[in-house]
């Protein structure tokens, strides 16, 4: 009641206008009115078509491709490890190739699950160690609907230092550990109850395999995840031993050394497909067989000791060829795969047996001695993965020069240029492991003059600079990316 005798005396003075608006109207004429319909119209129709575009534009927004997760991002990335980004549509592939950029640039393949919501970026080599890459989306990369990706996406990730892998201690069971030369800080991969007898490093880095014994006295090859540390048995040995093991360049073929308990049999050499499951025995039972080694190029070296030479086979073809040694022992392959180093004994008087370093051309099939001089042995041979640059120990066989131990020499086998890096002459240098980048070198050393001290693993710069202790105890050092 209240509120019409406020509005009362108002209502006389609104239905006085509206007479006014009224007759006002009435007094249009023809054209005049036509003027003012079609000027209502076209605002009308004005409206519809900015309702019907702002629609648009709100649908197409919606419907628009957005990047929903990057991995990793918060974590930095290892060795080959694979760069996923998932879309919340399904994208047009060579849309995303054209329009995704790495910097700095790292070939390698794309790869897309079957709703083309998500693409893996598989890296052809390592990731730069220690780097910052850029990650980029540009705007042009569409859906399938055509839509495209709303706005630039970029990302900054960083990449894990060259680490070293290493086994310790050296004097019980023994268990696998990761180190940051730079900082020193220590990682544990793996540790077993029975010991880590020995290990080998996936081509991408992401995984590492290790042989380890069992309790029913035979040994068990596992192969752990580096990143989710999830450990699965590949090869279980209950009637023997199985060691060294070595992954073919690809990694689809595992070659290991088979130590049978049965007496009388002779360890052999073993490739375990790790794909189809099934094995391949390599030679004949009656043979010795061990040390194997792929190279770069997917031939495999082993060393036949019952007929005492190394043999190269070629999985693909199945194709072999042989090199006459008496002495065996590890060996090393050149980066391209087309030189094999290993060393022999020179039976050069009664009293005197040098041991030499001899390259094997696989291409020319020929051997060319690569030590100068009657009175060294030279053993362990490294060759480095950039060029032609081989780590080896050396000692001299002089009287007057002969030491307990060996040193770390280096040569450069093109320009037939030689030069000592250590001179500890107590100590025996081993185990040469080069960093990827060629420039350093990881090593063990053994005190002959006091055997019960503990071998230590130390680095080197290739020109002998910073020579530096980095383990104690620790043995079978290994970069990883």
């Amino acid at each position: 009641m209240k509120v019409t005798t406020i509005f009362s005396p108002v209502k006389p003075v609104i239905l006085a206008f509206s007479h006014q608006i009224s007759d006002l109207w009435s007094q249009k004429t023809g054209w005049e009115m036509s003027i003012i319909i079609r000027l209502m119209k076209w605002k009308w129709t004005t409206f519809l078509i900015a309702v019907l575009l702002l629609a648009g534009f709100f649908t197409a927004w919606l419907l628009s491709p957005r990047v929903e997760d990057i991995e990793p991002v918060d974590s930095p990335l290892h060795g080959r490890q694979p760069l996923s980004i998932s879309f919340s549509r399904p994208m047009n592939p060579e849309s995303i190739e054209l329009n995704f950029n790495i910097d700095p640039l790292l070939p390698g393949e794309l790869n897309w699950n079957e709703s083309l919501h998500k693409f893996t970026f598989i890296p052809n080599k390592s990731w730069p160690s220690g780097e910052s890459i850029v990650v980029q989306l540009n705007p042009k990369a569409r859906s399938r609907s055509k839509l495209p990706l709303l706005g630039k996406k970029s990302w900054t990730i960083t990449i894990s230092s060259t680490l070293l892998a290493y086994l310790w201690p050296a004097d019980r069971e023994s268990s696998l550990y990761l180190v940051n030369p730079e900082t020193g800080e220590n990682q544990t991969l793996a540790i077993e109850e029975t010991g880590i007898l020995d290990y080998t490093i996936t081509p991408d880095g992401l995984s590492l395999l290790y042989s380890v014994l069992n309790e029913s006295g035979g040994s068990f090859i596992i192969s752990l995840d580096r990143l989710s540390g999830r450990k699965t048995t590949i090869i279980e040995c209950s009637e023997g031993f199985c060691r060294s093991p070595q992954i073919s360049p690809d990694g689809s073929l595992l070659a290991y050394t088979f130590i049978s308990h049965e007496p009388g049999v002779q360890p052999g050499i073993r490739i375990y497909d790790l794909e189809k499951k099934t094995h391949t025995v390599l030679g004949v039972p009656e043979d010795y067989l061990d040390n194997p080694l792929w190279s770069p190029s997917s031939w495999l070296s082993y060393y036949n000791h019952t007929r005492q030479h190394y043999v190269f086979w070629n999985p693909i073809t199945t194709r072999e060829l042989t090199l006459p040694n008496e002495t065996g022992g590890d060996g090393s392959w050149s980066a391209d795969g087309r030189y094999f180093v290993c060393t022999e004994i020179l039976f050069i008087s009664e009293t005197l047996a040098p041991r030499h370093l001899l390259q094997y051309d696989l291409t020319k099939e020929t051997i060319v001695d690569l030590s100068q001089g009657n009175f060294l042995e030279d053993l362990n041979p490294s060759f480095s993965p950039q060029g032609l640059f081989l780590a080896y120990s050396r000692k001299s066989l002089d009287p007057e020069k002969w030491s307990p131990g060996r040193q770390l020499w280096v040569m450069d086998v093109e320009g037939a240029q030689t030069s000592p890096l250590t001179a500890a002459v107590d100590y025996n240098h081993t185990s040469f492991i080069w960093h990827p980048d060629g420039n350093q070198l990881a090593y063990v050393r053994y005190n002959q003059a006091k055997l019960s001290d503990p071998p230590e693993i130390w680095l080197i710069n290739k020109d002998g600079t910073n020579n530096m202790r980095l383990i104690i105890n620790g043995f079978a050092p290994t970069w990883i990316p």
